[in-house]
């Protein structure tokens, strides 16, 4: 009897130890199944929001964040939301793009300062925002998606439209479609508005793809290279223009 009874004691034990384990195991896997789920959960809510935010934009929201869009765009600015704006060329092609604290906004009659003023004006961001919903033309330059310098054009600001160097502005940064009209003499054309201007022997002329060079680079062109894609036409550029004479000739970045 005695023998039986221990018997049933050990067995009741084992059966007690097995039983613990088994909760154990059933606890075990409980915890890790919910750390899975909650683990998933995350993800989820983690794709959700890049999703979000991927998806909320034009040009300059996915590209600013991928650094890819970069470059000087030449043609209407328009307000889009409060730091953010578009460019758009005189092809009806628009690029989106931010503002920052450090973004160089200088106006000539439009954003702000005097249409009739040699220099341009700096302008703040307020007064960009106001100009911008209205829409005027400027050269803007593109880091990542963020502008480095927002130059309004001074030929959008209404000044004279002759067709030769002796009517409107001789000086100041001009926009529009380049045009040939003899040699080293070109033209500027924009909304029905002609500027006319000559070229230098150290005048700066950079190509993005149509003058010359790529559109992945600003590349270095010659006199040569001017004349020829002049002659061709439909490249838009902004000219920097001092006493009738192109300091600097930017080709619109394709």
């Amino acid at each position: 009897m005695l023998r039986t009874h221990r018997r049933k004691s050990v067995l009741a034990a084992a059966a007690l130890v097995a039983t613990t384990m088994l909760l154990t195991a059933c606890q075990g896997e409980g915890t890790e199944d919910s750390g899975k789920s909650t683990g998933a959960t995350a993800s989820d809510s983690a794709a959700q929001g890049k999703s979000e935010d991927g998806g909320s934009g034009t040009g300059a929201d996915s590209a600013s964040k991928s650094g890819t869009v970069t470059g000087k765009w030449v043609g209407t600015v328009s307000y889009l939301a409060p730091g953010k704006y578009t460019v758009k060329d005189a092809k009806d092609a628009e690029q989106a793009f931010f503002t920052s604290e450090d973004t160089d906004i200088e106006g000539a009659g439009k954003i702000c300062g005097d249409a009739d003023g040699q220099a341009a004006t700096p302008c703040t961001e307020e007064q960009l925002e106001a100009a911008a919903k209205k829409g005027f033309g400027a050269t803007v330059d593109v880091k990542d998606g963020v502008a480095v310098s927002i130059i309004e054009d001074h030929a959008d600001s209404g000044a004279g439209t002759g067709d030769g160097m002796g009517e409107g502005e001789k000086s100041g940064l001009f926009a529009g479609t380049l045009g040939y009209m003899a040699p080293g003499k070109y033209s500027v054309s924009r909304d029905g508005n002609q500027r006319a201007f000559f070229t230098a022997t150290d005048t700066v002329i950079n190509g993005a793809g149509w003058i010359c060079g790529d559109a992945e680079t600003v590349t270095p062109c010659a006199e040569e290279d001017l004349e020829a894609a002049a002659k061709k036409g439909g490249i838009a550029v902004a000219v920097q223009v001092e006493d009738g004479v192109a300091v600097t000739i930017d080709e619109e970045h394709n």
